[in-house]
């Protein structure tokens, strides 16, 4: 009769089998932990895009009449878009003077479109609601009283070394003409 060994313990087969797996997936899990913290981070700095978007489009809301009235005097306005810098950090701050300085940080550029709002109904009819603006010096003008602005945000997002071109966009119709928004 045989005498079976009372010892516990792994084998150098099962030890390297072991270490082969593991050699094998982590890479994997490397790989999606970095995904995550990027996506994270994107995640992130979209949420702030949007939000300031958001915030530009209500400061450009409270602008008098005479700012939006020479571009909405036409349906296709020749106007060039506002373009501006946004001055945001990761932690909210709109007054960071290392943005320029510092890619770390979230800055980005703001581009502003205002056009005039034509909505059409079922019939194929189109309104359009049209106001005057009477200049310092000279003649009134008609200009369309609802326009629809839109802001696009842009930045670079760090990815691993590289900077990957990002963009957020928000957009409202406001009307010119409300005294009560304006």
């Amino acid at each position: 009769m045989g005498r079976l060994s009372n010892k516990s313990g792994f084998t150098l087969a099962e030890i390297l089998v072991s270490v082969g797996i593991f050699v094998i997936f982590l890479p994997f899990a490397a790989n999606m932990l970095t995904n995550s913290r990027l996506l994270g981070s994107f995640s992130k700095h979209k949420i702030q895009a949007a939000y300031a978007a958001q915030q530009i489009i209500e400061t450009q809301r409270q602008n008098p009449v005479s700012t939006f009235a020479p571009m909405l005097a036409v349906i296709n306005p020749v106007n060039p878009p506002i373009v501006g810098q946004v001055v945001l950090d990761t932690k909210g701050n709109y007054a960071n003077v290392n943005c320029a300085t510092n890619p770390n940080l979230f800055c980005g550029t703001a581009t502003i479109t205002i056009t005039p709002t034509v909505y059409t109904n079922s019939g194929g009819l189109q309104t359009k609601y049209t106001a005057t603006y009477q200049l310092a010096v000279g003649a009134a003008y008609s200009y369309y009283s609802t326009a629809h602005m839109a802001v696009k945000i842009s930045w670079n997002e760090q990815v691993v070394g590289l900077k990957a071109p990002m963009n957020e966009y928000y957009a409202a119709d406001i009307i010119i003409s409300d005294t009560m928004l304006n």
